[in-house]
């Protein structure tokens, strides 16, 4: 690949939502990066607890933001190697680090309003974006319409709903609830165009970062063009950092 791999050193765990944890590693010396961009992560064939189907390497998003002591990263459980040796991993540990890569990434400069559309696991980036924002006093205005399955399918939920952020709106959507909806900005089934204009008043003028599995990021895209969105205006990294390439990775 030509890629220049660094030593990332374990710290610990969190569980943060359903078969889904949080890495923490500490950040290395001169590693700087922008919020909503992902590294490689890569264990090496004979740290491997059985063969992987991808070498024992990952592209995954940076759920830190750039200030943050700490490198994040997110992952489901799964049976391949490298989640099997990532779920054993012990504090002192070291992987290796790629990177960072991306270009999904916030513009410091553009004051429209920001809209992120994220599924799953695909909310690490947009915590990274919120935290960086938060750090940075932004005041323009930010929505996060995040969607998953139940409740304790949503990770980073209650720190999401806590953020202090000038003007964020958060709106958590759930496709398999047997509840009605009881919280300002809850909602069910998934997110639509009458979902973002409702919580959007100017969702023509805004900047659109979509995040998520390939079959959700692929569906969003779809949405926001239907509703006249121009693709210049919607930002998404095509990598295969959940569970295999977008069309957009594959056409490209």
């Amino acid at each position: 690949m030509g890629m220049e791999f660094i030593d990332l050193t374990f710290l610990r765990v969190e569980e943060i939502a359903t078969q889904t944890r949080a890495f923490f590693f500490s950040k290395p010396e001169g590693f700087s990066y922008k919020a909503g961009q992902y590294a490689m992560l890569r264990l090496p064939a004979e740290r491997l607890v059985e063969p992987d189907i991808r070498s024992g390497m990952r592209p995954l998003s940076i759920a830190s933001a750039p200030g943050d002591a700490e490198l994040v990263f997110v992952m489901r459980e799964g049976t391949t190697g490298f989640k099997q040796t990532m779920w054993d991993l012990k504090p002192g540990e070291s992987i290796l680090l790629g990177g960072p890569l991306g270009n999904a990434t916030v513009s410091e400069t553009d004051n429209r309003p920001v809209a992120i559309l994220s599924g799953g696991v695909g909310v690490a980036p947009a915590r990274s974006m919120l935290r960086d924002a938060v750090d940075r006093g932004d005041l323009r205005k930010y929505v996060l319409f995040y969607s998953n399955r139940t409740l304790p399918d949503a990770a980073f939920h209650s720190e999401i709903s806590a953020l202090n952020l000038h003007d964020f709106t958060y709106v958590w959507t759930l496709t398999k609830a047997e509840t009605a909806p009881s919280e300002p900005g809850e909602e069910r089934g998934y997110i639509t165009a009458d979902m973002i204009e409702k919580y959007l008043p100017e969702w023509q003028g805004a900047l659109y970062y979509v995040i998520g599995a390939p079959a959700f990021a692929d569906s969003m895209k779809a949405v926001l063009l239907a509703m006249g969105i121009a693709e210049g205006n919607i930002h998404m990294d095509p990598f295969a950092g959940l569970t295999g390439a977008s069309s957009a990775t594959k056409a490209s």
